[in-house]
C-alpha cells in the first residue's frame, strides 16, 4: 500500500469512529448515566462495612487462634474495606 491509500484508509476510520461516539452519545441509554453510578456506590458503601465487620471478627479469631500470617491479612483486608466507603468518596467527588 502506498501512503496515500493509508491515509484515506485512516481518514474513513476516523470518520467512522467519530460518527460511533456521536451516536453513542446521542442515545437514550446514555441519559441515566449519572444515577446508575451513584446507585453503584451507595450499593458498595452499603456492603462494604458488614464485609469488614465479618473480618475484623475473623481476625480476631485467627489471632486467637495463633495464625499470625492470616491475622494480618484480615487485618489488612478489613482496613482496605472499611477505608472503600471513603475511596468512593474522594473519587466521586474528584468527578
Amino acid at each position: 500500500m502506498n501512503k496515500n491509500t493509508k491515509r484515506r484508509i485512516l481518514s474513513c476510520l476516523n470518520t467512522f469512529v467519530l460518527f460511533v461516539v456521536f451516536v453513542a452519545i446521542a442515545t437514550p441509554a446514555f441519559a441515566d448515566f449519572q444515577s446508575s453510578i451513584e446507585s453503584i456506590l451507595d450499593a458498595i458503601k452499603a456492603v462494604s462495612v458488614p464485609i469488614a465487620i465479618i473480618l475484623l471478627i475473623f481476625a480476631g479469631w485467627q489471632r486467637m487462634m495463633g495464625n499470625n500470617q492470616i491475622f494480618i491479612a484480615a487485618l489488612i483486608g478489613t482496613i482496605i474495606v472499611f477505608g472503600a466507603p471513603l475511596i468512593v468518596d474522594l473519587i466521586s467527588s474528584v468527578f
